[in-house]
């Protein structure tokens, strides 16, 4: 086999059977354990889109797996002031001797606060809130809110991330409430104690945020637009997201040679590589991966990733799985093949897999020449088969 257990590493062995290449994929490196996404489960069904082949997650999809991946997210409400000749004074008037004053001279300031929350079936967050709490007393006077999430293992503005915009309320319906406890306490049973205990009304009330918008960032310099909150609401979460993060990190530290093999491969001719730089995974779903690397400028005129002046010209491409994967395994599996065919297209195997195959997958991202990006459209984009990826469509 040519490739190694760490990640396909390309080795000096000739190659005995490329059928039996295909089915061979029980390296050590494909066994690690699978995490379930409990709350979201994705069935199979929607590879063909539109005539064609689908490539990337909707922007819908994005936001629904992100948001619900995470467990925690900063809810943003109003904080009303009135700054007066005695300093400041919050939380509204507490007689009516100073309503004129707070009428024309209140006003309110954005005041960001740590929450707990979990999505319904609509994709509204239920939040345990204290009636106590600074940001309760806010809503009280405006139900006017908006919710910042971003995944901790991507933090920074190099992270996806996502604000949801709309009004809370409290949760009043016996039922609704009542499921909307036992759902919190499962997936949160260090809060359990409170929902729990009698003398629940007294301190405590269970609220939803009704999205009205959705601000989507997926990083830094590369795509930001508002998303439709329907769309939100009828997307289902990655089933990889629980462990995608984890994976391409993985990746990114032990196949290093086989994503130069990669960008050699399916992009050495066209850009006229000699050689590649940093190359690695920005970024995995079903569907396939992102992939990234910069390669020695010859004119000398290229920028980093921070705008500044290189000697590097950088490419980002879409490069997608010929089946979607829907499992830990199933992704690596997927990975493999795809650094096997590299490595045999490299040694000069020009159709590693027969004609009855379809061509690899790609989509080109994002270049800094040109500066184009992810199109802000809810429409996934697709490719149609057997064009290998040339003309994306939506």
């Amino acid at each position: 086999m040519a490739v190694s257990q760490e990640c396909g590493h390309a080795e000096e062995k000739p190659i005995i059977s490329l059928t039996a290449s295909r089915l061979l994929v029980s390296f050590s490196w494909l066994h690690a354990p699978t995490h379930p996404l409990k709350s979201s489960t994705v069935v199979a069904t929607d590879q063909e889109a539109e005539g064609g082949v689908r490539l990337e997650l909707t922007l819908g999809e994005l936001c629904k797996t992100l948001v619900q991946t995470c467990k925690t997210g900063t809810l943003c409400t109003t904080l009303p002031i009135r700054e007066d000749v005695d300093g400041l004074h919050r939380f509204g008037p507490q007689s009516q001797a100073t309503v004129d004053k707070w009428e024309r001279d209140g006003k309110e300031y954005p005041f960001g606060t740590l929450v707990s929350y979990l999505l319904n079936e609509k994709g509204q967050p239920y939040m345990l809130l204290a009636k106590n709490a600074a940001h309760t007393r806010n809503i009280g006077g405006n139900p006017k809110v908006a919710m910042y999430v971003q995944d901790p293992a991507s933090s920074g503005q190099k992270g996806a991330r996502v604000s949801l915009v709309g009004e809370i309320q409290e949760i009043t319906d016996a039922q609704e409430l009542k499921d909307c406890k036992e759902f919190y306490a499962d997936r949160f049973p260090e809060q359990a104690q409170p929902i729990e205990d009698e003398r629940f009304e007294r301190f405590f009330s269970m609220y939803k945020l009704v999205i009205k918008d959705i601000y989507y960032v997926s990083g830094f310099g590369v795509q930001t637009c508002w998303v439709k909150p329907d769309d939100f609401e009828a997307a289902e979460a990655d089933p990889l997201a629980v462990f995608a993060t984890q994976l391409v990190d993985e990746w990114n530290v032990r196949c290093q040679e086989d994503f130069q093999s990669m960008a050699m491969a399916f992009f050495g001719q066209e850009l006229g590589l000699e050689n590649v730089n940093q190359p690695r995974v920005t970024f995995l779903d079903r569907f396939g991966f992102d992939f990234r690397f910069r390669f020695p400028r010859k004119d000398g005129a290229g920028h980093s990733d921070d705008g500044k002046a290189s000697n590097y010209d950088i490419r980002e491409y879409r490069i997608g799985f010929r089946n979607q994967a829907m499992s830990q395994e199933e992704a690596q599996s997927a990975m493999f093949k795809i650094l096997q065919e590299a490595w045999e297209k490299n040694q000069g195997y020009d159709d590693p897999w027969g004609d009855s195959e379809l061509p690899i997958m790609v989509l080109r991202r994002a270049t800094d020449l040109d500066g184009s990006t992810i199109r802000a459209s809810g429409s996934p984009q697709t490719v149609t088969q057997g064009d290998g990826g040339e003309s994306p469509t939506d």
